[in-house]
């Protein structure tokens, strides 16, 4: 059954800027729909023209067309509807869960929308035992929502949206701050409601996570729909994939991968398209068995990592000396750890959420005191140092872009820095001139941060911690918020900053970027240095980072189901590439 139907809709915030030109869409009960596209195309603005807050929230801007809601058998135009009707039918999950939080407990939170729609308390009590089950949190509700980590803030907001149980739930990069887990935890609980009836639209770039849910993919861009195709349609006919390509986007790496084989004439042309590991592996086996495909046993050489290992006759930069803290609650984040990081290097940071990541971080940058242990930047205590004085040195990117930005535009944002620094104004303008270029957004030099999508904003932040020139650059999570496109650009800036001495250190999720830029990874768990080393030699060690619940790259867990056949650790999809055409041939 037809549940929303969107009717020729266009909508700018500016007059003749249209954000969103012609759409028109249908959609059912019970699918599960992945919405992606370049960021700025239009995804987000979609949505909210869907759940009302356009044009009953959001009142500046034109609109034209219809979004058409089906309740209980009657269509009414979303832009007719008050929002206390909208919110029993439509539910929202947006990349900032403290944006929709009302309520300082969990357990408050939850009940909130449930208490305002008039439920009886027997059953909020059964929705919330619902809601709090499928994403895991049983153990959050009595706690403040705004003392818990990223990941579980927005388990928090999931289940508030979840416990209203509503025909339509919208999701707006709602796994981007959480670990593999924690995403796979809440992404097989999304499908299951869209198996129920509710029709789930889920806007994503973590293709690999969520492409094997869907049953249709939606691809925007510039404000229009490129692509309405099941998945394996969308990641398999290769003039498609030419126009992901071509607008930033990446297919999941499992289909990339036989898409490149399929390219080199080492699988045939007909070969299926696989969503997850396991299929890509499968597909390559099974062409073995039926006699195609012959494996030769040639040695494929290990290929090194595209940066070179810490130099330890180099001084550390960076040095952590059994430094334990724990917050005012009483929760110890981080106990004992040892670390140097030297100059030049190229470091990831691992780890699922809780594990210390982010309290590191603080303490490196001063921001937090330890509560045991020392940590020195270039040979300096940072309880000794100002705040101010070490940012002169070290740069951070927070994975909350609008956590950095209060400045009117863009150009002011990035001046802002090199100002304090008391520099002159030629230098101040070489430098701002510089990061909007680096970035790749010169043209929102005047525009206001805050009204830019989030991966545009994420990159004007990066831009004002370049415009610094930090001898130390520390991103949080580079890849939240952004597309295949800029996330690549961005890690190749870092690689190319790398490459001319400065020491990089990456906090992220996504472990194929560790796998692809890091010359060392740091492993963490409840607080502690589980494994510390060169990546390839840290995600052979599959048997520690399962243990921890922790994954490891697509490409590594590929080339590790392909082990039979001879396949090495691979870090790269070139590399697996290199391997099977060394390995394989064709009968």
């Amino acid at each position: 059954m037809e549940i929303l139907r969107i009717e020729n809709l266009r909508f700018a915030y500016e007059p003749g800027q249209w954000i969103l030109d012609n759409i028109n869409l249908r959609f059912r009960k019970g699918e599960f729909v992945l919405l992606i596209g370049p960021s700025g195309c239009g995804k987000t603005t979609l949505l909210y023209c869907i759940n009302g807050l356009i044009p009953h929230r959001l009142k500046r801007g034109i609109r034209k067309g219809k979004v058409l809601l089906n309740i209980n058998g009657k269509w009414h135009d979303a832009a007719s509807l008050p929002m206390n009707v909208i919110s029993q039918h439509v539910q929202t999950v947006f990349q900032d869960p403290e944006i929709q939080f009302f309520k300082l407990h969990v357990i408050d939170e939850l009940a909130f929308t449930l208490e305002n729609l008039g439920y009886s308390r027997e059953e909020i009590a059964r929705r919330i035992e619902f809601a709090t089950k499928a994403c895991g949190i049983e153990h959050l509700l009595n706690k403040d929502v705004f003392s818990l980590s990223g990941g579980e803030k927005q388990r928090v907001a999931i289940a508030s949206a979840l416990a209203v149980q509503p025909d339509i739930l919208l999701l707006d990069e709602p796994t981007s701050n959480l670990d593999p887990v924690g995403a796979k935890m809440v992404l097989e609980t999304i499908e299951r409601i869209a198996k129920h009836g509710s029709l789930v639209i889920l806007v994503e770039h973590r293709l690999e996570e969520t492409s094997k849910h869907a049953d249709r993919v939606i691809v925007m861009h510039e404000g229009r729909i490129l692509v309405d195709a099941p998945p394996k349609k969308v990641y398999g006919d290769p003039e498609l994939l030419q126009k992901l390509y071509e607008i930033g986007i990446r297919p999941p790496w499992p289909a990339e991968l036989i898409s490149r084989l399929r390219k080199k004439r080492i699988l045939p042309e007909n070969a299926p398209v696989p969503l997850t590991v396991e299929d890509a592996s499968n597909i390559i086996k099974e062409y073995l068995k039926q006699g195609q495909l012959t494996p030769i046993k040639i040695p494929a050489p290990d290929i090194p990592s595209i940066f070179s290992s810490a130099d330890n006759n180099r001084r550390p930069v960076i040095e952590i000396k059994n430094l334990w803290y724990m917050y005012p609650d009483g929760t110890v984040a981080l106990r004992g750890i040892n670390l140097k990081i030297y100059e030049g290097e190229f470091v990831g940071i691992i780890g699922n959420n809780g594990s210390g990541k982010s309290t590191l971080l603080l303490n490196i940058l001063g921001l937090l005191r330890p509560s045991y242990g020392k940590v020195y930047v270039f040979g300096k205590d940072v309880t000794k140092i100002s705040v101010a004085e070490l940012a002169r040195h070290v740069g951070l990117v927070l994975q909350n872009p609008d956590l950095m930005l209060f400045q009117p535009t863009v150009w002011k944002e990035l001046a802002f820095g090199p100002r304090n620094l008391g520099l002159p104004k030629e230098e101040i303008e070489r430098r701002v001139k510089m990061a909007l270029k680096m970035m790749k957004i010169e043209k929102f030099a005047q525009r206001d941060p805050h009204r830019l999508s989030r991966g545009q904003r994420h990159r004007v932040a990066v831009g004002a911690v370049l415009s610094m020139i930090p001898k130390i650059f520390i991103a949080d999570e580079p890849t939240t918020g952004q597309d295949y496109g800029s996330c690549k650009d961005y890690l190749e800036l870092l690689a190319k900053l790398n490459k001319e001495g400065r020491t990089i250190i990456v906090v992220s999720h996504t472990l194929d970027i560790i796998a692809r830029y890091c010359s060392r990874v740091v492993v963490l768990h409840r607080g502690r240095i589980v494994l510390d080393g060169p990546p390839r030699e840290v995600f052979a060690r599959a048997d520690i980072l399962e243990r921890i619940q922790l994954d490891i790259p697509y490409i590594t867990r590929i080339s590790l189901l392909l082990r039979d056949l001879g396949i090495p650790v691979a870090l790269r999809i070139e590399e697996l590439e290199s391997y099977l055409e060394k390995s394989l041939v064709q009968r």
